[in-house]
């Protein structure tokens, strides 16, 4: 489901170059802890059925712009019949509360006070649609505005934690220092305004919207010189796709190119062509480990580009005859990222060994910024199967604690959108593990029972096609518990708790 969305590009006035930005409050599911644009979603107070349809969607989008401008900031951009903006006001504040509350509708609101938004307070520049990966998509017009000068910003608590006026350069230079996160179309608006007023915006950027619309490979940054590109492949539901990521000024890696589709690597070609178009060369290829969503690509972008692939031995081993490794990395290794976009001093990718999921598993850490590239480790739309023998749960959990032990401010995993809460879905897993070992242990609790019979009772409802990987989680737990002495295999392939 694509819901419609509207965002404002907010200055100070004419010919300004500082830029309403704010904090997204760190709960939200959405960006949560990023900097951003005012805006929000489509309300059905925003349309107005007697246009036609052309100008119904800009103009309820327009009106949506506004009404979430008001609500965020306390910004009105609508004029009164004089084409004077309305002063603040107990009366607005009032309004603006009831708007958030859902008790006013805004339409009224703005009739009963005899004010209008014009078309021409909000300049178009474009529109884009969130990419197909993500679990929450928007198609988000974005326009242009100008601050009434008898108004300013008041962030109130709630979904926003703050707003700043910023200048553009000083915004993007605070990105670069990981001093702050922006959203990546955040990220890509500031690059492309450069040193312009935000006036330019529907020039500079009508174009970039007009081709991502038409198909072009959306800019993901999290961070200067870390790309993330999304590659369908064949991953377990709901998952659908695998995250792969260009690290480096140069040196630069590509971690798991996973999609062996050829329309899917014909999209990451078009990426890497346009990189070395721009000067930005590959080193070498990172693989987390050997599981086919993971790997898909890496042979074909081995062979196209002359690139090594660098990965643990266990994994290496996995893919013999399959996918070339040119180099084993371990626990502790470093690799070259270049010049640091914060200091231009040393930065690099440090390795981990983290066993569980695959016992090749690896998991890459920068130096500067805090991120966490965890492959497999966590999902952040589901649980991570581990599946016997490869996979070991007890070793898993040891993985994990080790990485919620790790100093990091951003998790970056091979499925699911980023988090800035490394240690809250971390402690979520945790917490998702207990819950199903204890699980394990009161429905074992009824008596001996085959591995089949415990998954029915413990995933009811989980289709027919899955169940073989419910079936891989209860053998997980059990050769958990029997290595602790709390469970063992009786007569019959079946399990009973207690000692060994």
């Amino acid at each position: 489901m694509i819901t419609p969305a509207a965002s404002v590009l907010l200055s100070r006035g004419p010919g300004s170059r500082d830029i309403l930005s704010i904090l997204r409050g760190a709960h939200l599911r959405f960006f949560g802890g990023f900097w951003a644009f005012p805006g929000g979603k489509l309300g059905p107070e925003d349309e107005d059925p007697t246009l036609e349809t052309t100008h119904q969607h800009l103009r309820a989008r327009r009106i949506a712009a506004c009404r979430e401008l008001f609500e965020e900031t306390g910004i009105l951009i609508a004029r009164r019949r004089d084409d004077s903006f309305p002063d603040p006001s107990p009366d607005l504040d009032r309004c603006r509360q009831a708007l958030l509350e859902g008790s006013l509708r805004f339409p009224l609101m703005l009739a009963e006070r005899e004010l209008t938004v014009r078309d021409d307070d909000f300049p178009l520049i474009g529109e884009i649609t969130t990419p197909a990966f993500a679990p929450l998509r928007y198609a988000t017009t974005f326009f242009t505005a100008h601050a009434p000068p008898n108004q300013s910003i008041d962030i109130w608590p709630g979904e926003l934690e703050r707003g700043e006026w910023v200048a553009i350069d000083e915004m993007l230079a605070r990105w670069r220092r990981g001093e702050v996160w922006l959203t990546p179309p955040t990220a890509m608006t500031l690059q492309r305004l450069g040193d312009q007023p935000i006036d330019a915006a529907p020039e500079l950027l009508g174009p970039v919207l007009e081709r991502l619309a038409q198909g072009a490979e959306h800019p993901i940054f999290f961070a200067p010189s870390v790309q993330m590109l999304p590659l369908k492949t064949v991953a377990l539901a709901p998952g659908t796709h695998t995250n792969a990521f260009f690290v480096g000024a140069g040196p630069r890696y590509l971690i798991d190119p996973g999609a062996d589709d050829p329309a899917e690597q014909a999209r990451l070609f078009s990426v890497i062509d346009e990189q070395r178009q721009a000067g930005q060369t590959l080193t070498a290829i990172l693989l987390t480990h050997h599981h086919r969503d993971h790997v898909g690509a890496a042979l074909a972008c081995a062979e196209r580009y002359k690139l090594p692939i660098f990965a643990h031995a266990v994994t290496a081993e996995n893919l013999r005859g399959k996918v070339p490794i040119a180099l084993h990395l371990a626990e502790g290794d470093r690799l070259d990222l270049g010049l640091c976009p914060a200091d231009g001093g040393r930065w690099t990718l440090n390795v981990m060994h983290t066993p569980g999921h695959a016992s090749g598993h690896l998991v890459f850490a920068d130096s500067f910024y805090g991120l966490l590239f965890v492959g497999d480790m966590v999902s952040t739309l589901s649980s991570i199967v581990i599946a016997p023998p490869d996979g070991d749960l007890t070793m898993y959990l040891q993985s994990l604690r080790r990485l919620r032990e790790t100093p990091a401010r951003m998790l970056l995993p091979a499925h699911g959108t980023v988090s800035t809460k490394p240690g809250h879905v971390l402690d979520a897993a945790l917490e998702h593990r207990a819950k199903r070992e204890q699980q394990l242990l009161d429905t074992l609790a009824d008596g001996p029972a085959a591995i089949v019979e415990l998954a029915e009772r413990m995933y009811r409802g989980t289709p027919e096609a899955l169940m073989r990987f419910a079936e891989a989680q209860v053998l997980a737990g059990l050769l958990k518990l029997q290595g602790e002495g709390r469970a063992r295999q009786v007569e019959n392939e079946r399990w009973r708790r207690g000692p060994v």
